[in-house]
């Protein structure tokens, strides 16, 4: 097995709706843009993250038109060069196939595809991974990260290992990709050992991905890949199905494979997220800005400005900005999308 890292392009993936840190986060300003975690805002911290092994002009990233201005402003030095554009957005799928149209010309160049939007530690560990798994993907896999599972949760996919059939040092066949399950069946994987969450991050040759998709979803090959495929117009690329890629691609391929993360993940799904990462106090409140609170217990309080005052409640999650106040309890947090819904017009 190959043992020299080849070439490595970064494909982060920018875009988003801003509905589970809502009403923070917004269609022109996802969570990916905020600073949650740290006075740096979760994109920078991506960057940040993969600087040390992967050069500024192999860094793309993959976004709607709206939050070009916002990204170069966040990120100063961004090449125009180094946006891929998407027209409109229609899941993950076709945003990894606009990428890899982009390099294309560099078939075996390792193309690792990154949300900007995780909260990953320890770097080093991140980017001793990140190198096992190119090794991996050097040899023509299609590779995942996968999560050891450190409790049921119902709000992930899972990935099945074939941990009797080992991989280079690191890495294992993927036997299966499994749908968010329900909280029996998620304690059964648990328990099994055989199963990991599926991270969402995925590291392949840029010919291996476009070879897949030619076997697996001829429609975006044709119309973003293909020999001589057309001019990108966003007529055309709003014709191309709304699908992940885990469903266009990755749940088909027979050479798909994963790499244990050896580093913490934390996808920030929702607001709860905060517990995890964030000193509680004594009565297990949480806060971002100003809180005051008596005989209130397990809260999550974020004061854009201002502050929130709390008192004798019990498990809520309170988000103050400028213009709007959320009420929400906590475990309904990942339910918010159903409440914005009512929102659109």
């Amino acid at each position: 097995m190959a043992s020299r890292v080849p070439e490595l392009h970064a494909v982060l993936l920018v875009g988003g709706r801003g509905e589970r840190f809502w009403p923070l986060s917004t269609p022109e300003k996802p969570k990916q843009f905020l600073r949650i975690f740290s006075d740096k805002t979760m994109v920078e911290e991506t960057v940040e993250r993969i600087s040390s092994l992967i050069q500024g002009k192999n860094i793309h990233y993959v976004l709607p038109p709206h939050l070009a201005d916002l990204l170069r402003k966040t990120l100063k030095g961004i090449k125009k060069g180094n946006l891929i554009i998407e027209p409109e957005a229609r899941n993950t799928a076709p945003a990894i196939a606009l990428a890899a149209r982009a390099l294309r010309d560099k078939p075996e160049a390792i193309m690792a595809v990154l949300p900007a939007d995780h909260l990953i530690k320890p770097e080093k560990t991140f980017l001793a991974d990140l190198k096992a798994a190119a090794i991996l993907a050097q040899e023509g896999y299609l590779v995942t990260f996968g999560i050891p599972p450190d409790r049921p949760e119902t709000g992930y996919g899972y990935i099945e290992v074939n941990r009797n059939k080992p991989l280079g040092k690191r890495g294992f066949k993927v036997i299966r990709f499994r749908e968010k399950p329900d909280r029996k069946t998620a304690a059964r994987y648990v328990k099994s050992g055989n199963f990991l969450w599926n991270s969402g991050m995925f590291i392949w040759r840029v010919g291996s991905i476009i070879d897949a998709f030619s076997r697996h979803h001829p429609g975006i090959y044709e119309a973003l890949l293909a020999p001589g495929s057309g001019t990108l117009t966003r007529k055309t690329y709003s014709k191309l199905e709304k699908i992940s890629i885990d469903y266009a691609v990755m749940e088909k391929a027979s050479n798909a494979a994963v790499v244990p993360a050896s580093f913490s993940w934390d996808d920030v799904g929702s607001w709860t997220a905060l517990e995890r990462h964030l000193k509680s106090s004594l009565d297990n409140n949480v806060n971002i800005g100003k809180l005051i609170y008596r005989d209130s217990k397990g809260c999550i309080a974020v004061a854009e400005d201002g502050q929130i005052a709390l008192f004798g409640v019990r498990d809520l999650v309170v988000v103050k900005t400028k213009d709007t106040v959320l009420v929400c309890a906590k475990e309904r947090t990942a339910e918010i999308k159903k409440l914005l819904s009512r929102l659109d017009p």
